[in-house]
């Protein structure tokens, strides 16, 4: 059950990112190649669906593997240029599939409210707990990319894992209120955090 739960939720992260909010549990279940009543024997509606996608979406395993999958061996201004490109790259995906969720939510508040109920204030600690666990895990794959030239920079590692992070993420996630971050090119990113704006 946890393989086929794992599929669906696969698909259904990639018709979000595809179709936004209104993809159905039938355009999830032909995209997995099963019929719609496999997935009601998996989940007990498309609002848990989504709540799976959520938790998926927001875990860091990936972009730790892509970041840990950069060479050392790269210039600092290369390694800097790949970790950008990884954490936008990440980042666009996951606020795709988040907006698609909220706006699937608020499309149905009563629904959201009956089945959290209770459990929402617990619910978001454990959500929170668990972002910033994942939050610590890629700050720390990043920090292991700057370390070898920490001796050339004028701030610590961490301190600049901390800046390219936060800098770097909401570009990401920006979407269609700030469309314009969209243009900015990773490469004037990483130059603009190593050398900053002066001349």
């Amino acid at each position: 059950m946890q393989e086929r739960r794992a599929q669906i939720v696969q698909k259904a992260l990639q018709l979000l990112v595809e179709e936004g909010p209104n993809v159905t549990t039938l355009q999830i279940a032909r995209a997995a190649g099963i019929s719609e009543p496999t997935i009601f024997r998996a989940f007990a509606d498309k609002n848990e669906v989504l709540a799976a996608c959520f938790e998926e979406v927001a875990k860091p395993d990936q972009l730790v593997i892509e970041l840990e999958a950069i060479t050392h061996e790269a210039s600092l201004a290369d390694r800097l240029t790949r970790t950008i490109e990884a954490i936008r790259t990440h980042s666009e995906r996951t606020g795709a599939v988040l907006n698609a969720i909220r706006l699937a939510f608020m499309s149905k508040p009563n629904t959201v409210k009956q089945r959290e109920g209770g459990r929402r204030q617990s619910g978001g600690v454990d959500r929170r707990r668990r972002w910033l666990e994942s939050q610590k895990l890629v700050h720390a794959a990043v920090c292991e990319l700057l370390k070898p030239d920490e001796a050339q920079l004028r701030i610590p590692a961490a301190d600049l894992a901390t800046l390219v992070l936060t800098v770097v993420t909401p570009i990401g996630r920006s979407g269609d209120l700030q469309a314009g971050l969209a243009n900015v090119k990773t490469e004037q990113l990483a130059d603009l955090i190593l050398h900053g704006a002066l001349k």
